[in-house]
């Protein structure tokens, strides 16, 4: 069961921000940010796959997540699978949820830099 919550339009818009960057994926990829933020808040549980798709299916449908999941998060040991649609976040995947937490704090602190850059006459 979730923890916490996920703002996923926040992780769209910090995402979109990247994309615009031209960083596509990590934190360009919506999918990524919100898989990895779930995973994150039930750091000390099972995170189930319902869980997930709670965020996910606003942005992707149920197949582009589960192959994310096989893909990017089981063959990079971002998670383990523990049961039938269960996961356990690793040290290697919280150390990339800390990454994103950092990727958010430079898109708000630009956010903030760009408010006073438009004040300025």
């Amino acid at each position: 069961m979730m923890t916490g919550k996920v703002d996923a339009q926040f992780e769209k818009e910090v995402a979109d921000y990247y994309q615009s960057l031209g960083i596509g994926q990590g934190p360009g990829d919506i999918q990524y940010r919100l898989i990895l933020r779930v995973l994150e808040s039930n750091k000390d549980k099972i995170t189930e796959f319902s869980d997930i798709r709670k965020y996910t299916d606003q942005f992707a449908d149920r197949g582009s997540i589960g192959s994310k999941m096989k893909v990017v998060f089981q063959r990079n040991d971002l998670v383990v699978k523990v049961k039938h649609g269960g996961y356990r976040i690793t040290n290697k995947g919280l150390i990339a949820a800390n990454f994103l937490k950092l990727s958010t704090l430079f898109y708000k602190e630009t956010n903030r830099m760009d408010a006073i850059m438009e004040r300025i006459p």
